[in-house]
């Protein structure tokens, strides 16, 4: 039976936090933001911080980001939107030389990960993680270190859709960085997604990879989410990198082929 470990107002509306069986699920207004499996725990990284959920990142699409690390592991990158920092943390754990700077919006957002999901507070001690309280394109159009790659996880529901995709943002974030993995929740099929592969053409960083974690050659009568990578000309080799190898258990090899599987299926938009 889950169990709801904290319900809080936020930015957004109720930030939550529910504990299954197997996992940490972070919500906001009961919309999944992540979530991380409960074993292995964090005291598989560090033993001081005890049975909280470890690093494996449960959330399908957020395994995208491993892409990112391949390509940068000892790079420092930007993430726009911490959610319960599931993502973040699963990246730091498997790239040890890489550093991050998290931007979330909602101060409510960044104590829940922090109260949560001990290895957030672990990495900042470690120096490898920064947070910061800022809308993305404020903290965008401020100056500071350019990173190496920003991945925008931004949507918390379809409806925030065309506020994601807005022109002025699109443009600050393809500005910021060389490279951007950008999450959103839609429908291909009914062309939800060309705008913004338009505005990112426009902006002069054209996507050129899509990826979703469920077939995208199948109709769905949904949206989903998707993964669309700009400015990244070749992705690497899903042979050359199995996340979590170290760790054992059913769990953790359900996420090991659903990021092959994820990997497997991007292709051109």
């Amino acid at each position: 039976m889950p169990t709801v470990r904290l319900e809080r107002a936020g930015l957004y509306g109720p930030v939550g936090v529910v504990d299954t069986a197997e996992s940490r699920r972070f919500t906001i207004g009961g919309v999944l933001q992540g979530a991380s499996l409960l074993r292995p725990a964090a005291s598989a990284v560090a033993p001081h911080l005890g049975q909280g959920p470890g690093p494996v990142t449960e959330t399908r699409y957020q395994l995208a980001w491993f892409l990112a690390g391949q390509r940068h592991p000892a790079g420092r990158g930007l993430m726009l939107g911490l959610g319960g920092g599931c993502g973040v943390v699963g990246l730091l754990h498997q790239f040890p030389d890489l550093a991050m700077d998290a931007v979330d919006a909602d101060p409510a957002m960044l104590a829940m990960a922090r109260e949560f999901h001990p290895l957030i507070g672990h990495y900042e001690r470690e120096g490898r993680l920064r947070l910061h309280v800022a809308q993305a394109r404020d903290y965008l159009e401020s100056a500071h270190e350019p990173p190496d790659f920003v991945i925008a996880d931004l949507v918390v529901d379809s409806e925030s859709l065309e506020a994601v995709g807005s022109e002025a943002l699109v443009g600050a974030i393809a500005a910021a960085a060389p490279e951007v993995w950008f999450r959103v929740f839609g429908s291909l099929p009914d062309g939800e997604l060309l705008p913004i592969l338009d505005r990112f053409q426009a902006a002069g960083l054209p996507v050129r990879w899509l990826l979703s974690p469920v077939n995208r050659l199948v109709t769905l009568p949904k949206p989903r989410d998707w993964i669309l990578a700009a400015g990244v000309a070749r992705l690497p080799d899903p042979d050359d990198f199995v996340p979590y190898r170290e760790m054992r258990g059913s769990a953790v090899a359900k996420v090991q082929a659903a990021y092959r599987k994820l990997v497997a299926g991007a292709a051109p938009p």
